[in-house]
């Protein structure tokens, strides 16, 4: 009998703790929503004050993800060289972090900072299609075509994790309806986490960065639109990295705001 209320009082004692442990999780979310409110509310206001429109639901609550270190995939350079040049090329090192692959179809290099160039005479037939299958097989965003009468290029972003990293795109080339030309970047597919003791920029605090550039700069912008995360790509001397940012869509252009330094860059016009 001692042994079955032993029993009831610990089930009694676990039930109260886990009711007292969601009441307070509950209490902590209400305290972060009515905190995220008010900051809200306030960035509107200070956008209004600065003759700007500002949707409330405009303000992202996502969290930035890590910045990333990436190291150099000479694999991977090699599929795509393969893939552009219609075969199964060896890379042969030029000295320098260049490597060059060679076929019949034409030259490719591909560079230690991922940038990467080919040209030849890489498809001719449905060159369109050749993009688009390129694009999804190395992670780029759809491809968007600017031809005339068969001719002209074709731009696509890169894509890392799903996020776009705004700085880092491929171009096509295409003459008489044959792909003669591809360069951009091509990153890496495993990244590794960068320790950093700073806290990532919100898009609330990202936005107040925003604000700041706009009146310093005296940029044109009546009304932002949205705010989403995506990723900066920094090379150099050190290995690439990606950095999480925040894009600023406004009624005019995009921007860029890194969430690491706060700095914001101009994007394209809308």
């Amino acid at each position: 009998m001692e042994r079955y209320r032993l029993k009831n009082i610990i089930i009694l004692i676990l039930v109260l703790v886990n009711a007292f442990l969601l009441a307070s999780l509950s209490i902590r979310k209400s305290a972060e929503q009515d905190a995220f409110r008010r900051t809200a509310e306030q960035l509107v206001a200070l956008f209004e004050a600065d003759g700007m429109t500002l949707d409330i639901y405009a303000i992202s609550r996502d969290t930035p993800p890590d910045a990333l270190t990436l190291a150099r995939d000479t694999t991977l350079e090699q599929k795509a060289a393969g893939y552009l040049l219609d075969g199964s090329p060896t890379g042969n090192d030029q000295g320098g972090g260049i490597y060059e692959y060679r076929t019949a179809a034409g030259t490719a290099l591909f560079r230690s900072s991922g940038s990467f160039e080919a040209s030849g005479v890489l498809a001719e037939e449905d060159a369109e299609e050749f993009c688009r299958k390129f694009c999804h097989t190395f992670s780029f965003s759809e491809p968007v075509f600017q031809l005339e009468n068969g001719s002209g290029t074709a731009v696509a972003q890169c894509l890392y994790n799903h996020l776009p990293v705004f700085n880092c795109n491929v171009t096509f080339t295409i003459e008489e309806g044959v792909l003669t030309a591809v360069d951009g970047i091509l990153l890496p597919a495993n990244g590794t986490p960068t320790a950093n003791t700073q806290t990532p920029l919100s898009a609330a605090g990202a936005l107040a960065a925003f604000q700041r550039m706009r009146q310093e700069t005296v940029a044109v912008v009546s009304a932002v639109v949205g705010t989403d995360l995506c990723y900066e790509l920094q090379t150099g001397s050190a290995p690439m990295s990606l950095v999480p940012a925040w894009r600023v869509a406004t009624d005019t252009a995009d921007y860029y705001v890194n969430c690491q330094t706060g700095v914001v860059t101009a994007g394209v016009a809308s």
